[in-house]
């Protein structure tokens, strides 16, 4: 009887376990780690003049709730660094990340502007 109550105990304990593991909600990977996927998957990488630039912007994006927004602004980066290396710029110089980082700021505020649902013209000035 006492073997009977030892599997018994094992069995329902291991049943508990099985339930809290299945309850438990699904693994969620953080916005800074989305942004990481989402950066690489634009060709920008790593210890690159326009990676944490990319990454700063993404993850924003991602905590905002705008994962379509997170796309266009590593599509961004990409493309800025692509800009700035047409442009002439050494990849190792200070230039080159200070006009990454301004491609960076022209290419999002257009993308933030382009969403404008207002009707009234932004660009017009006053």
């Amino acid at each position: 009887m006492t073997q009977f109550r030892f599997l018994a105990a094992i069995t329902l304990g291991s049943l508990a376990i099985a339930a809290t593991a299945y309850a438990a909600p699904p693994y969620a990977p953080s916005a800074q780690g989305r942004a990481d996927a989402t950066c690489r998957a634009q060709t920008v990488m790593p210890n690159s003049a326009s990676w944490e630039l990319c990454l700063s912007h993404v993850t924003r994006a991602y905590e905002w709730g705008e994962p379509s927004l997170a796309k266009q602004l590593a599509k961004a980066a990409s493309n800025a660094r692509e800009s700035c290396l047409d442009e002439g710029h050494d990849v190792a110089s200070s230039g080159f990340r200070a006009c990454v980082d301004h491609e960076m700021d022209a290419r999002s505020q257009l993308m933030i502007l382009g969403d404008d649902q207002s009707g009234e013209n932004v660009a017009r000035a006053e």
